[in-house]
């Protein structure tokens, strides 16, 4: 399906997380955000008037109804996005949806195959693919840098004072809203995904070390999702990842935010982020670490979004992507809980 430019878009979630987006679609010249939606009406009047947006909803439902509309990028807890999405579907919109896509992978299948059923362009936001050198790290493979690939390793955290920042919500913390780092931070999976392929079978360890968090607002949080997690995934063509996420980290930016950090290696060489940017390798030969020209750009999701709706290009990050980064996660928590294995299908 295709149709002409601009592509008219309307944001569910007119929240913190917004910002990046406006941002994001605002560097593309064939997109408009037209319309937001958020339950507090001064919120949201507040972001409109700073956006210059006419359109205001504070229910997502008669956002759907308004004449113009093309598409919606869905920026809610994560526990709400199957039922959204599903109902934007129906009305005939583009839909893409921040990660995690779902709360679980059988809703994410429901999603996708939604989305297939109506032949509406669907995409999962898997931003870091591009924010992060990942993507261009897996340009690199592809042309043989490494050769055969062996494993990788991918940490990343946010300390523990991140419930300190007034735009971070509780909800990051509530199981039935989808918080603590293994939905926030499923980004990892993602990666594990784009540097070898499909997941064979996971072995996860998941903790909670602060069980309680006071938040600016008064908000006192009993949590009840674990604040960080080890992970062993064995992919289908061999080798394997080790990846780390975690909300009790120390230190990190202003923002209580670190960088992630990638690894990989191979037969014939190695590759690792240098920040958020850079990228550090050797190949061929034995030696240290040299710096390495990152090569073109990933594109973003947006991009890829926009670009599949007016000219029927593929998405990179679709609806699949986000149902099987789901997958690893149900067998994180199973796997956990069970003390074991889990293969994935």
């Amino acid at each position: 399906m295709s149709q002409s430019a601009p592509v008219r878009i309307g944001i569910i979630g007119a929240g913190g997380f917004m910002r990046t987006h406006m941002d994001s679609f605002a560097e593309i010249p064939e997109a408009k955000v037209v319309a937001f939606c958020r339950r507090n009406e001064t919120l949201l009047n507040e972001a409109a008037d700073t956006y210059g947006i006419e359109h205001r909803f504070t229910d997502y439902r008669d956002m759907l109804k308004m004449d113009g509309l093309d598409a919606v990028a869905i920026i809610t807890p994560t526990g709400s996005h199957r039922q959204i999405s599903l109902d934007a579907i129906a009305a005939g919109e583009h839909v893409l949806c921040e990660k995690p896509l779902a709360l679980v992978a059988s809703d994410a299948r429901e999603m996708l195959d939604a989305a297939e059923a109506a032949g509406v362009v669907h995409a999962t936001n898997f931003n870091q693919r591009g924010r992060t050198p990942v993507g261009r790290m897996k340009q690199h493979m592809d042309s043989g840098y490494i050769g055969q690939l062996f494993h990788a390793n991918i940490w990343w955290g946010q300390t523990q004072a991140v419930e300190d920042k007034p735009e971070v919500a509780s909800w990051r913390f509530k199981a039935e809203d989808g918080g603590g780092p293994v939905y926030e931070l499923i980004h990892v999976f993602d990666m594990a995904r784009l540097i070898g392929g499909e997941i064979k079978r996971v072995c996860a360890l998941l903790t909670t070390s602060v069980p309680h968090r006071s938040f600016p607002d008064g908000e006192e949080v009993e949590v009840d999702v674990p604040d960080s997690g080890g992970y062993l995934l064995e992919w289908v063509n061999g080798g394997y990842a080790v990846v780390h996420t975690s909300f009790v980290s120390k230190g990190g930016d202003a923002d209580g935010r670190t960088n992630p950090r990638i690894e990989i290696s191979g037969s014939q060489g190695r590759l690792e982020n240098d920040g958020i940017t850079g990228i550090k390798g050797v190949s061929g030969v034995s030696g240290p670490l040299q710096d390495v020209d990152p090569g073109p750009e990933y594109p973003q999701p947006y991009r890829q979004f926009v670009d599949a709706i007016l000219n029927g290009t593929p998405v990179r990050t679709s609806f699949y992507d986000g149902m099987k980064a789901a997958e690893i996660v149900d067998a994180a928590f199973l796997s956990s809980k069970e003390d074991r294995w889990v293969d994935l299908n």
